[in-house]
């Protein structure tokens, strides 16, 4: 089971004390989240604002900062509309990753299904050397990925669940990943759920044989409802769980 730690999101930094948003912070969170069993990392980047930001030079100052602290671990960036919402404009920008070097080009980005552009986005960072996971949001979603002559070149499906509701959540995800199974795509799946959902959902995930990710960009809190004092507390919770739930 792939474990990914998703350090930031969309959040804003005063959304917790150590949410972190430059360079510097997502490194010193990626080691940790590491130490504590974290095989993979999910980032959005930031701009000298602290905006998030798609623009190569931030991307790149980001993936190194990373790759440093945690060599050998795959990175990975989002392509969320909600940066930039003109689709062509957005896929020029990731197009222009594609003159990073080799340790400042993420080895995988995040690709909304629902979003407007998708297809001419995703088909950029197949042509740029960089990894596809191919985000299932809705029922909708399912068909849309099927039909996109590349499905079969995508690093994974990410089953996102959007319920903050923990069995609402669950329910979420079997009706995407049955959907998905009924396609007969043959990709790893990652399932996740956000908020009031996302421990019910990483349990249903490791029941099921799925994997997962946890971070603050999806909670701020511990299974007991208390805040986590960082990223690195959720991945080494997650282990916990892990390691002592029967499979």
């Amino acid at each position: 089971m792939l474990l990914k730690a998703c350090l930031n999101g969309a959040r804003a930094a005063t959304a917790h004390p150590r949410l972190p948003v430059t360079p510097e912070a997502l490194a010193r969170e990626a080691a940790a989240c590491h130490a504590a069993g974290a095989g993979a990392f999910h980032v959005h980047p930031r701009d000298a604002r602290g905006s998030e930001s798609l623009d190569a030079a931030d991307i790149g100052a980001a993936v190194v900062a990373l790759r440093h602290a945690c060599p050998g671990v795959p990175v990975g960036v989002s392509t969320g509309a909600w940066m930039l919402p003109d689709a062509e404009a957005r896929r020029a920008r990731i197009a222009a990753w594609a003159a990073l070097s080799s340790d400042a080009r993420p080895d995988f980005a995040s690709v909304n299904l629902s979003e407007p552009g998708w297809v001419s986005i995703a088909d950029t960072l197949l042509d740029a050397g960089i990894g596809v996971e191919a985000g299932v949001w809705f029922p909708e979603d399912v068909p849309r990925l099927v039909s996109w002559p590349r499905a079969s070149e995508c690093l994974r499906v990410l089953v996102e669940t959007q319920s903050p509701d923990p069995e609402a959540a669950c329910e979420q995800a079997r009706t995407l990943v049955d959907a998905l199974r009924a396609t007969g795509l043959e990709r790893p799946l990652l399932v996740h759920g956000d908020e009031g959902g996302a421990w019910a959902v990483l349990e249903w995930a490791r029941r099921h044989g799925f994997d997962a990710r946890i971070g603050l960009e999806d909670t701020l809190v511990l299974p007991d409802g208390s805040t986590a004092p960082d990223n690195a507390a959720l991945v080494a919770q997650t282990r916990v769980s892990l390691l002592s739930s029967p499979r």
